[in-house]
């Protein structure tokens, strides 16, 4: 059962939750929770969720809340991060929810500009842009491809949710209602991409704010850092279900771009695979599913050639596959 630190009777909610879920980070958490209690909007609680961290992070948790009155502790036996992000929700009590990873820190007006965004535009989610860099914070080659200032229906930020500025839990701000019915899968890897094609379709409309607000830590040992199991082969599963999100949705436009995503996942992740998990039932059962959904779009649009070629070769003959990707490099 979950130990929670609850809040005073009474006491009035704050406008913004911002849950934090924490393990194993005890040389990062600090500069974390530092970056959070600096925030120029200052109406939040900040729910930190010891996921059973092995670490010195409860103390570091629990010695943050006795310092501020807006840290609100929980702990709990470890279930992993959507577990976390899960508690922090059905304990969150402010209208705006926000996401922040406990290896990583955030500019001071952040949370600010964000909920600016969203007031002036009337939407139910803002996302910002997030700048890539190492432990020591400079700045990394950036890895996705940003977005221009914009307001979007949820329909058409389903149809761009391939992107990870889209697919990211951490660079939003979220109007609490969205996640009455939603939680994250617990067990999965990659849950953002998972949640994310329901987020879309709960929301009326979204703005981006195109300002990197958010500092991604990019670090050995983290969750999706290091060598690859059969689990990665979640990203797979999870893009597939985007894949079919936007045929439930009549998003057909997008599906062709979609199927693109699907294939990439699987071959990226079949490819990191030592010889003897390539051989596994789940393997081969990835492989077939990639060439299935790029077969299945064939229905809906038009599919590059060269797309479906190269999805039959990974299905059929995926050894080659990985030699001919190779020796592109």
């Amino acid at each position: 059962m979950n130990n929670v630190k609850r809040a005073p009777e009474g006491e009035k909610a704050p406008l913004l939750s911002i849950i934090v879920p924490v393990y194993k980070v005890e040389n990062y958490l600090p500069k974390c929770i530092d970056s959070i209690l600096a925030q120029t909007f200052t109406d939040f609680e900040l729910i930190l969720v010891d996921d059973g961290s092995p670490d010195n992070c409860p103390a570091l948790c629990d010695a943050a809340a006795k310092k501020d009155a807006r840290v609100r502790v929980i702990h709990q036996k470890n279930g992993g991060l959507s577990a976390a992000r899960n508690a922090g929700l059905d304990a969150a009590r402010g209208a705006w929810i926000g996401f922040v990873d406990s290896d990583d820190y955030i500019a001071p007006e952040m949370y600010e500009v964000l909920y600016q965004a969203v007031q002036s535009t009337g939407a139910d989610l803002a996302l910002c842009d997030y700048a890539e860099v190492d432990e020591a914070g400079k700045p990394c080659p950036p890895m996705h491809v940003s977005l221009s200032e914009e307001e979007l229906t949820g329909q058409k930020l389903l149809k761009r949710a391939s992107g990870l500025m889209v697919q990211l839990a951490w660079n939003k701000l979220y109007r609490r209602a969205i996640f009455t019915q939603l939680r994250y899968p617990e067990g999965k890897l990659n849950e953002d991409l998972f949640l994310i094609p329901e987020v879309c379709l709960q929301i009326q409309k979204a703005v981006v704010v195109p300002k990197a607000l958010y500092y991604y830590v990019q670090r050995g040992g983290s969750i999706m850092s290091g060598n690859k199991t059969l689990r990665h082969f979640d990203a797979a599963e999870a893009a597939q279900r985007y894949w079919e999100c936007l045929v439930e949705n009549a998003a057909y436009d997008a599906l062709a771009n979609a199927a693109q995503y699907v294939m990439g996942c699987v071959s990226r992740i079949y490819r990191q695979l030592s010889p003897a998990l390539r051989k596994a039932p789940r393997s081969r059962e990835m492989l077939r599913m990639q060439f299935e959904v790029v077969s299945r779009t064939r229905r809906y649009c038009t599919v590059p050639g060269g797309l479906w070629l190269q999805s039959w070769l990974l299905w059929h003959f995926p050894q080659t596959y990985s030699w001919l990707r190779d020796m592109k490099g």
